[in-house]
């Protein structure tokens, strides 16, 4: 009589005799791989939401509602969250990734307003020449520390003449009448011609107060106000004659989020959690926020109006409160203005320093079809809560 074989004996032993894919039989294991799945789930569909909500942020005007503009301004989050979701399902080999992964590919558009691979060949393969022009925006923060507590301006200065500029727009300059417009001009060894317009409406014209600055190697022909309201000038322009060439350079610094620090830090605190009044806090600091979205659009399309008017080619520039993922800065840029980060920046950039870093809202246009942007670079310097901006252009001679 022959004895059947059974599939345990000799060869067919072990993993070679089944088909079957071995699972893990830890009780507890299976159980926490399934509430970490599930958790995975929920993040992965609330981080694609948060995605898609943001990129409508540039697109959906924030006067109509200004949800898609705050799932704009933390837009890059919503991205690192979509990154670690795509990783995730990777890892556990699950058709989910194909959600983040869709994610990844749509919001790869908008990262890179935030990010440019850093090519050191590029950068060194720049050449200089007389002729460039070198532009310098700077919030300056009424030349005061970001505590408040310390005068940076003779820091200022010294930094500015160390970029050798030959254009220099200030926001939110202070001057007195021991620490004037004439002092700055003097005390920046290129400059010879300045204006300051005051940031309050009917004290536009006096020399002393909080405003903007431009200051030029240039004769400065004209200038005026670009854009007003009851309560703030949020933007001025002024054409620089260089030469036969005349260019028109545009100072803003647009409706701020209007969130104080205490508002801030309670904001971002974990205690906040624990906190009765946490929703009525947060409500109130979305509606503040929502409100000054509205105000800013506003500004952004007198601002973009007046650009399209400049019988001159135009370099807009300052500090605009918004991030790239955002409806001002799509109506400010619109399509005549090219921003130097996307053409010459390197690397992560930010401008604001605070907020864990994050946010990017000083830029520099130039009129694209009048400059060759060769140069783009922030400073991350203590003497403000902004980063300056540098950028070198070349003005293209017409035919």
């Amino acid at each position: 009589m022959t004895r059947k074989r059974r599939t345990t004996d000799g060869y067919y032993h072990s993993e070679y005799g089944s088909a079957r894919r071995e699972r893990p039989t830890g009780g507890v294991a299976r159980a926490l791989l399934v509430v970490a799945d599930s958790l995975m789930m929920a993040l992965t569909i609330l981080a694609a939401l948060g995605l898609i909500a943001g990129m409508l942020a540039k697109v959906v005007d924030p006067r109509s509602t200004a949800i898609f503009t705050l799932a704009g301004l933390f837009f890059q989050v919503v991205y690192y969250l979509n990154i670690v979701a795509a990783l995730w399902w990777v890892v556990r080999w699950r058709k989910w990734f194909l959600v983040s992964g869709a994610m990844l590919l749509l919001g790869g558009s908008n990262i890179a307003l935030f990010y440019r691979p850093d090519f050191a060949s590029k950068a060194s393969a720049v050449e200089r020449t007389r002729d460039d022009i070198v532009l310098v925006s700077y919030n300056v923060a009424n030349f005061l520390s970001p505590d408040q507590k310390t005068n940076r301006y003779e820091d200022i200065v010294e930094w500015l003449n160390g970029q050798g500029a030959s254009i220099v727009a200030l926001q939110e300059a202070q001057f007195s009448d021991s620490q004037t417009l004439t002092q700055l001009r003097n005390d920046l060894s290129r400059i010879n011609y300045s204006i300051f317009v005051n940031a309050i409406p009917e004290q536009k014209d006096s020399s002393t107060g909080a405003g903007y600055a431009l200051l030029s190697t240039w004769p400065i022909v004209r200038h005026g106000v670009a854009d007003s309201d009851e309560s703030n000038v949020n933007a001025i322009w002024a054409d620089v004659k260089m030469g036969r060439d005349t260019l028109r350079i545009f100072n803003v610094h647009l409706q701020s989020t209007g969130i104080t620090d205490e508002e801030r830090h309670e904001t971002l605190s974990v205690r906040i959690i624990d906190d009765q009044a946490a929703g009525e806090k947060l409500s109130l600091v979305a509606a503040k926020m929502g409100d000054n979205y509205r105000h800013r659009a506003s500004e952004a399309e007198s601002v973009a109006a007046a650009v399209e008017a400049s019988p001159h080619p135009v370099i807009l520039c300052g500090d605009f409160n918004d991030t790239p993922v955002s409806y001002t800065y799509r109506t400010m840029r619109g399509r005549r203005l090219d921003d130097a980060y996307l053409s010459c920046g390197r690397g992560v950039e930010h401008t604001f320093r605070g907020l864990f870093d994050l946010f990017r809202i000083d830029y520099i246009f130039p009129e694209g079809d009048h400059f060759d942007i060769k140069e783009y670079a922030s400073y991350d310097l203590e003497f403000s809560d902004h980063k300056p901006l540098v950028c070198r252009v070349l003005l293209i001679e017409e035919e």
